[in-house]
């Protein structure tokens, strides 16, 4: 109960932090929505202002299961949220939810200012920001390393290249026994 209370209230901050975001919702008011995280699932109501609230639901109108993708960018929402997400349900509700978590940016520097005062909520937004990408690109670079490592050095890959050049050798060998097969085919029939 109390994962569910804070994550309904992070998705709401997120909404009121997003303009039009929680308007958006509104005409789906009492629709039912289940994230399902595979070790928890939570079922909120779309309220009459367009947030969501803690429910109980059988059936839920939509059901939205992130992806291992989508969770790594859970507290960074930001554009093209559910494109990592598997999703079914009520259409409708869907394509709103979809532009609505589009539209979520969470505002990093409004919610650190009240503690640290606005110039240090921007330098640690500035060096989180900073801290995140570098981690990306040396994740990016060593899963470029271990691809090297894995083809170049200790071949438990083919390269490429070389799975072109075996392809292309077998379709001309291919080639060659249906020539073969067929003067073979000739010569039994006299045709020569």
């Amino acid at each position: 109960m109390i994962t569910e209370a804070l994550f309904e209230h992070s998705l709401n901050h997120l909404l009121r932090q997003s303009p039009g975001a929680a308007e958006a919702l509104v005409r789906h008011a009492g629709c039912s929505v289940r994230f399902d995280l595979t070790l928890a699932q939570f079922d909120f109501r779309i309220a009459d202002d367009g947030c969501f609230s803690e429910a109980v639901v059988d059936a839920p109108d939509a059901v939205i299961r992130p992806t291992a993708a989508l969770l790594t960018r859970l507290p960074f929402f930001g554009r093209e949220a559910l494109r990592d997400a598997d999703y079914s349900g009520d259409p409708a509700l869907l394509a709103t939810l979809d532009r609505v978590f589009k539209r979520l940016d969470w505002d990093v520097e409004a919610d650190l200012a009240p503690l640290v005062g606005d110039v240090a909520a921007h330098r640690l937004h500035a060096f989180g920001r900073d801290a995140l990408a570098s981690i990306a690109h040396t994740l990016s670079a060593l899963g470029r390393n271990v691809s090297e490592y894995v083809v170049e050095e200790a071949e438990l890959m083919a390269r490429g290249v070389d799975v072109d050049r075996f392809n292309h050798e077998v379709d001309r060998l291919a080639d060659d026994v249906a020539r073969l097969d067929a003067r073979l085919r000739r010569l039994e029939a006299g045709d020569v």
